[in-house]
């Protein structure tokens, strides 16, 4: 997905409502929005949720974005907290079986293989808390690097290297669980 460019004039326009402006908005960052919530909330209905409070949020926050920083980690660090206050007010516990999806009637090897894979994945990133779930899916499934990780947790570098060994460790303790050892 490529970043939006923003600029003051965006800025303004989304504040206004403009139409445009917004759909532009939510065809470049609402599928990524969700996928931050779903993250943190494992329900596609909480997560859809989630991603209108955020979108809502981040249009009436404009006024405290800073154009110099990246817009799409601005908008991350919304969605990933959105979520959380969402996780914290449902208290709700995780069913990991919840929202699994079901495998189409192609029964293809690969497709079965990669569906087993990504079923596996989740159900052992389920033995990590919210936090550590998206901290780990940040780095090793999205690819960011600390830096882009502090700006969106707000977490120090030191606590974000701690929490990162710690979400390792405990994922390492039931790895051998779900797949088989090279």
């Amino acid at each position: 997905m490529n970043e939006l460019l923003v600029d003051k004039g965006f800025i303004s326009r989304l504040k206004t409502g403009d139409s445009k402006s917004i759909k532009v908005f939510m065809d470049t960052y609402g599928r990524f929005i969700y996928h931050v919530t779903y993250k943190v909330l494992l329900q596609a209905s909480e997560a859809e949720e989630a991603t209108q409070d955020t979108i809502l949020k981040v249009i009436k926050a404009l006024d405290t974005y800073d154009l110099k920083s990246s817009f799409k980690a601005w908008c991350y660090t919304i969605a990933w907290r959105t979520a959380i206050d969402y996780k914290r007010r449902l208290k709700y516990t995780v069913d990991i079986h919840e929202g699994m999806e079901v495998i189409s009637s192609v029964t293809s090897d690969a497709i079965i293989h990669q569906s087993e894979t990504q079923s596996n994945i989740k159900t052992l990133l389920s033995h990590l808390d919210e936090e550590s779930r998206v901290i780990i899916s940040l780095y090793y499934l999205e690819e960011k690097n600390i830096r882009e990780l502090i700006d969106i947790t707000g977490l120090t570098e030191s606590n974000l290297k701690v929490k990162l060994f710690r979400a390792r460790k405990e994922l390492a303790k039931h790895a051998g669980k779900y797949f088989e050892q090279i």
